[in-house]
């Protein structure tokens, strides 16, 4: 039986790049973006040297999508990454064709390919999502040479996209 073993650790980095996609590539994300830059449009084309409460409103709304969001995103990142334990030691993934194996330290868990539900493959990162919120992340950083191996072995079991 083929399988492929690799380790993943994810750090504040890794974690911020998924937030973002999560959060920036859902038509959601893409509204608030645009409404953002609508605001910041307005309110630099209004602008009269003076303040006051539709220039102070423009201005927040303007910044929420663009600045204020994705700060916010980080601090979520990094705390998950500081205080939750999941993220203090690396994650065992073993791939097959019965599905995942995933073990951190003494615990182990399996995971059937019928649970995933969307792979999703960018620059940075493949993930293996499990519902509509929760997913695996593999940087591919950390996959290095295995990374066209473990896209090839997802292609058989999965659809990447």
């Amino acid at each position: 039986m083929e399988q492929i073993k690799f380790q993943v650790k994810i750090g504040v980095k890794d974690l911020y790049h998924f937030l973002m996609v999560y959060n920036y590539k859902s038509v959601g994300g893409i509204f608030g973006v645009g409404l953002s830059l609508a605001c910041l449009f307005v309110f630099f084309i209004s602008w009269n040297g003076k303040w006051d409460g539709s220039q102070v409103l423009l201005l927040l709304a303007g910044l929420l999508f663009t600045v204020i969001q994705p700060v916010m995103l980080w601090k979520k990142a990094m705390v998950q990454v500081l205080k939750n334990p999941v993220f203090k030691q690396p994650l065992e993934y073993a791939l097959s064709e019965k599905g995942i194996s995933i073990a951190q330290g003494e615990q182990e868990s399996q995971l059937p390919w019928t649970s995933i539900i969307k792979v999703k493959a960018d620059r940075e990162q493949i993930l293996l999502y499990t519902s509509r919120v929760n997913a695996c992340i593999w940087p591919k950083k950390q996959l290095a040479k295995q990374e066209a191996e473990v896209l090839q072995f997802l292609e058989q079991y999965c659809q990447v996209k």
